[in-house]
């Protein structure tokens, strides 16, 4: 699975660009102006996530490189993943399609986020422990 932060985080950053675009100068199939803005918002707010976390992912992703990646720092770049898919992913549905089932997710795509940054920090603490030895 280390072979694929890099590459998932570079996908993370081209669709997060991709969508941040979209949010800036889409959503013309959004006809209430009102709706229009509370839905550019959201979408940015999801891309925001979005290339903060595929840095955080390369990040894993270097270090994986360098042969630093222990199992937290291999469960963060899980975590990541699964955060930004159920997180942004998720937003992009709803927003897209009007698909409102999968709304509860969100949450847990967050909940992922904030582990995955725990995660690293314990891994990361680990790999520079192991690098001073």
């Amino acid at each position: 699975m280390r072979k694929w932060w890099i590459p998932l985080a570079a996908l993370f950053g081209a669709t997060g660009v991709g969508m941040a675009a979209y949010a800036s100068h889409g959503l013309g199939f959004v006809a209430d102006p009102v709706a229009r803005e509370a839905a550019r918002a959201t979408l940015q707010m999801a891309v925001q996530q979005q290339l903060f976390h595929a840095l955080a992912l390369l990040g894993v992703g270097i270090l994986a490189l360098q042969g630093r990646c222990n199992r937290w720092l291999c469960a963060a770049g899980g975590l990541f993943t699964l955060g930004v898919l159920l997180f942004a992913g998720l937003i992009y549905l709803r927003t897209f399609t009007g698909i409102e089932s999968f709304r509860p997710f969100v949450p847990w795509g967050g909940t992922c986020l904030m582990l995955a940054w725990l995660a690293l920090g314990v891994g990361g603490y680990q790999a520079a422990r192991a690098a001073a030895k």
